[in-house]
């Protein structure tokens, strides 16, 4: 299954990823790692292809950040791919704009909870990947709990179970 969200925002991507596990019976169950590829046009189709290879064996969700024309109008594109033909759930995330510059804001938001995190630089990588806010150690000492949250927390004088 494909989907393509055109002037979208992370918000909707999620909504979509969830829905998409809704329908497939939760391809999320099972996912090792949380592999982003931070990638330009040209790499991404390699990169991607050999990402789902390696999920075959590992199962994932793969996060392509592509970013894009940093002149332009701040928008982001998604394309979403899951079920047969791709193991665990793969989006592309073309970032347009200053966004591209953000990609942190973009897919932290995208990670799966609890799952460790994993980035992939095809070609070549910064040189101090700590020194990027678009890097991962920007986002990956954050606990990410999707878990539902108690309308009110309970009161602090009750008893512990």
């Amino acid at each position: 299954m494909m989907i393509d969200l055109t002037d979208t925002n992370t918000h909707a991507v999620r909504d979509a990823l969830t829905r998409v596990r809704d329908q497939m019976g939760g391809p999320t169950t099972g996912m090792v790692l949380n592999l982003i590829i931070m990638t330009d046009e040209s790499a991404q189709y390699d990169a991607v292809r050999a990402a789902s290879q390696a999920g075959r064996e590992h199962p994932c969700r793969v996060l392509g950040v592509i970013a894009r024309d940093l002149g332009a109008e701040s928008r982001l594109d998604a394309e979403i791919r899951t079920g047969e033909g791709a193991p665990g759930q793969t989006v592309l995330l073309r970032m347009y704009g200053p966004m591209g510059l953000h990609a942190d804001s973009v897919v932290t938001p995208l990670l799966v909870p609890d799952t460790p995190v994993v980035t992939w630089w095809p070609r070549s990588g910064p040189a101090a990947p700590s020194g990027d806010v678009t890097q991962p150690p920007a986002w990956a000492p954050l606990p990410f709990d999707d878990s539902p949250r108690p309308s009110s927390p309970p009161p602090d004088d009750e008893p512990l179970p």
